[in-house]
């Protein structure tokens, strides 16, 4: 989706340099898929959701979705420093992700105003592109209450839920959820770590002692009389 003229995303977006930012921007302008694709903040959210979920790998075609462009096209030599940017920003947003530190990069409005749509739409593109389905993958109503914030932002709650809302309440929960986004995301990423690393199994060093035999202290008294009490 362009961008309105006048509009900026911050230059730490995605944790490039200024300079990687500007040209993988002016890369994207440039070219033939400038009109449909992700602009820098739904690319930020986008990348984000993909290093988050449950899925240790990107789809191998999350290029060719974020710039709506097909595989065979990105192939062209032409656009190799395009798709190395990309590759570059992807890892970075991961790194910074991984990190605790997941990089928030809003659209500023030409009037000052800070815009979070762009990021949290990219982001739940991102889910929809992923191999995995997230809510197959985990408690899926533990899913929806973790990206609740991100659908106030994307204003894509379903239009029964978002009209049962007064203006003033929906006004409050979009700050609300504006103010804590890096929280939210930061939130999302511990859960699927935690899904991805199944708990450690607890190893004996020895055998297991019952209640009724010698306390392996040595103290002649049975285990539930000794260290075993309690």
């Amino acid at each position: 989706m362009a961008a309105a003229p006048g509009d900026t995303t911050p230059a730490a977006a995605g944790g490039l340099a200024p300079a990687d930012r500007e040209r993988l921007e002016a890369l994207i302008a440039a070219s033939p898929f400038a009109a449909q694709a992700m602009q820098l903040d739904e690319l930020l959210g986008f990348c984000t959701a993909l290093a988050t979920g449950p899925d240790a790998e990107p789809p191998s075609d999350w290029m060719s979705v974020a710039l709506d462009a097909p595989p065979e096209a990105l192939a062209d030599a032409a656009f190799a420093e395009l798709v190395a940017l990309l590759e570059r920003f992807r890892i970075a947003t991961a790194e910074t992700l991984d990190a605790g530190t997941p990089t928030i990069a809003p659209r500023v409005r030409r009037t000052g105003r800070s815009d979070y749509g762009g990021y949290c739409r990219g982001f739940l593109d991102g889910i929809e592109c992923a191999p995995t389905d997230w809510f197959a993958a985990a408690d899926p109503d533990d899913v929806a209450e973790l990206l609740f914030p991100i659908e106030v932002l994307a204003d894509a709650l379903d239009p029964a839920e978002r009209a049962a809302y007064r203006p003033a309440d929906w006004r409050r929960l979009v700050r609300e959820s504006e103010e804590g986004l890096g929280a939210a995301v930061a939130r999302i990423a511990d859960y699927w770590r935690i899904v991805r690393t199944p708990a450690a199994t607890i190893r004996r060093d020895g055998p297991k002692v019952g209640r009724n035999d010698p306390c392996p202290c040595g103290s002649g008294r049975k285990f539930k009389q000794c260290h075993g009490r309690g």
